[in-house]
Parts: structure tokens; C-alpha cells; sequence
């Protein structure tokens, strides 16, 4: 009779900028970095790394915008942005890249390559979707820098 509804995680994790956390995090939450990490992080939500964030870390996202540095490995099954104040130093494994011009790469980037029925998916939604999320990504990139 009672169905028990899927909580939302709504509250994003900070490091502040002055503090420097080090080991391993592990969220469903979105994290944000304005101080410095270093270590692993694995999140279902989004990593974002302000422009005054510092990570020598793996990090695992959905999404992940990098306006400061981020030493290390990472893998995204969405979308990696990097902005004019970013730098990656390490190599990506993603669904799509984005290194907006001044934003900084050093470092191997292997493509995922999406299912067919993801494919198909897409191809039924159409370029509003697409567009939707072209303008997510500005957003964050504004936010993040």
C-alpha cells in the first residue's frame, strides 16, 4: 500500500577554498571544490572544481567542470568541461569533451562509446535535448569560473 519514494540527494558537498582534505569520498551528491583534494572521489552527481580549486585525486563523475587544476585520472559518463581557467594534467576516459579556449589538456582522452540503445534514444529526442544541455554547460561554466 505504501510505496517508499527515492529520496533525492539535494544537498551538494563543498571544500571550501583554504581547506585541504585528503582521502577518499564517496557520494551520490554533487561536490564542489574551491579548496584543495587530494585522493579519490567517486559521485553519481557532478564534480565541479572552482577556478581556485586544487585536485591530485581520480576522480569519477557524470559530469565534471574543471575551472582550476586537477592532477590525475578521470572518468566521466557524461560530459567533461573545461573552461579558460582549467587544466587537466591526466587522462580522460568520457562520453563527450568540451576545452573551451584558453582551458588547458595534458594528457590522453579515450571516447566511450555510447549503446545502440542510447543511440536510438537520441536519435528519437532530437536536437532539443542537445540544445537544453548546450546551455546547462554554459551555465556551469560561468559558475564554475
Amino acid at each position: 500500500m505504501f510505496k517508499e519514494a527515492k529520496r533525492l540527494i539535494a544537498t551538494d558537498t563543498l571544500i571550501g577554498q583554504g581547506t585541504m582534505v585528503e582521502g577518499s569520498v564517496v557520494t551520490e551528491a554533487n561536490l564542489r571544490i574551491e579548496g584543495e583534494f587530494h585522493g579519490e572521489i567517486a559521485t553519481k552527481g557532478e564534480i565541479v572544481v572552482g577556478e581556485f580549486g586544487i585536485v591530485k585525486a581520480e576522480l569519477q563523475a557524470t559530469t565534471l567542470t574543471i575551472a582550476g587544476q586537477v592532477h590525475g585520472d578521470v572518468t566521466v559518463s557524461g560530459r567533461l568541461i573545461i573552461t579558460p581557467s582549467g587544466q587537466l594534467h591526466g587522462n580522460a576516459v568520457v562520453q563527450s569533451i568540451i576545452v573551451q579556449e584558453g582551458g588547458g589538456f595534458n594528457g590522453q582522452c579515450k571516447m566511450m562509446t555510447p549503446s545502440k540503445s542510447e543511440l536510438s534514444k537520441a536519435a528519437k529526442n532530437g536536437d532539443d535535448k542537445q540544445d537544453k544541455q548546450d546551455k546547462q554547460d554554459k551555465v556551469r561554466a560561468r559558475q564554475a569560473g
